[in-house]
């Protein structure tokens, strides 16, 4: 260890080089993680924050809400299921949207999702002000997203091609959908908009796009969702929470290609670090032969440059993360970065892994090492 102090304190600029270059390494690994931690939870949170266990979508709708339709009837048969505690209909709407309150003017993309309040499939409290009642008409819960558009508790939101203006009575936190600020009303309001909004599906009859159902303490989800999908007579395709997040449009394939950038950036990493210490190994040849011909170890030298290794690697990723958090106090609140205790431990722990090992590759040069080279031997 003091071995490894005294040469970083007598060579700072070039460690502190290194330490630079891992700093922006980090950096960047921080903001990819970011980015992708921010464009899965501002695409699933309506899911992920439905206290549901399960989702039943029609067979052949590749659990798509879109593109689900199932009779309104079958709550009573999924509710009759051994396992199945309650059970919630879910629709959704993309549309755009009219604030007449204090807020901006212009249409806003949003999602609007219509749910049994106190049922699963949507939010059962709020952030702020209060969710629909069951049979309340008229109403919505918005996503907290909408405050920064300066919507308020009392403003009306107009659908675009209804008559009807939704009144906000609450706010919920991490429901939105498909990067898109949602509002949650109930299934009459919603089939009331849809009706207007999309009359080619007027026809449809009392149907919802899919179930949400919560379990049983105890019960197993796999055989819950096979005796649903029994139940109803091979019509239904029943999967998981965390299945029905994944199967959402991009969210799989987003999520797995920025995870393949920043596991390379973290292989990077390892790599940049490999080639400093093998380049310091070969510049200070000369002197290790003379630490070994005074009785040096290998092991002893060798531990030494994983211990800078080890320093290097904590310096840049504690200055990465300070650096990266002042980039979040910038950047627009447009762009969805989400920084993670999660995802900057996992950073943190990859740099100081892949960096340590890549400084072990020097083991085998220090080994080499003739310590009769100190004393002029060939």
């Amino acid at each position: 260890m003091r071995l490894a102090w005294a040469e970083i304190r007598r060579t700072r600029g070039r460690f502190g080089s290194m330490a630079a270059a891992l700093t922006l390494l980090v950096l960047l690994v921080l903001i990819l993680s970011a980015l992708a931690d921010g464009l899965y939870y501002g695409a699933t949170g309506a899911l992920r924050s439905s206290r549901a266990d399960l989702y039943t979508f029609s067979a052949d709708s590749r659990q798509q809400f879109a593109r689900s339709s199932l009779p309104a009837a079958d709550a009573a048969t999924i509710a009759s299921v051994p396992g199945v505690a309650a059970v919630g209909q879910v629709g959704t709407l993309q549309v755009a949207g009219r604030c007449s309150g204090r807020c901006p003017g212009g249409l806003v993309d949003l999602a609007l999702f219509g749910y049994v309040p106190g049922q699963p499939g949507g939010p059962d409290r709020a952030a702020e002000g209060r969710v629909p009642r069951p049979a309340e008409a008229g109403v919505a819960a918005a996503d907290i997203s909408w405050k920064e558009s300066g919507v308020r508790i009392g403003d009306r939101i107009t659908v675009a091609g209804t008559t009807l203006a939704l009144r906000i009575v609450g706010f919920t936190s991490d429901s939105r959908y498909e990067l898109q600020p949602t509002l949650w009303t109930t299934m009459a309001t919603w089939r009331e908009v849809q009706a207007q909004a999309r009359p080619e599906l007027a026809g449809a009859g009392d149907t919802v796009q899919a179930f949400a159902e919560r379990l049983e303490q105890g019960a197993s989800p796999s055989a819950t969702a096979a005796a649903i999908d029994a139940a109803l007579g091979a019509r239904s395709a029943t999967v998981s929470r965390e299945a029905a997040v994944l199967a959402l449009p991009g969210v799989r394939e987003q999520r797995s290609t920025l995870d393949q950038i920043i596991y390379a950036t973290l292989a990077v990493a390892g790599l940049v670090t490999a080639l400093f210490f093998a380049l310091v190994t070969l510049e200070k040849r000369t002197q290790l032969a003379l630490l070994k011909a005074i009785g040096a170890s290998s092991r002893y030298l060798g531990s030494s440059v994983v211990v800078q290794a080890a320093i290097l690697c904590a310096t840049g990723t504690a200055l990465g993360i300070g650096v990266s958090r002042l980039v979040g106090l910038v950047v627009p609140a447009s762009v969805p970065l989400t920084f993670t205790a999660a995802s900057t431990a996992t950073a943190a722990v990859g740099t100081l892994a892949m960096g340590t090992l890549g400084a072990s590759l020097s083991f085998r040069r220090i080994a080499r090492i003739d310590p009769a080279t100190a004393l002029g031997g060939t």
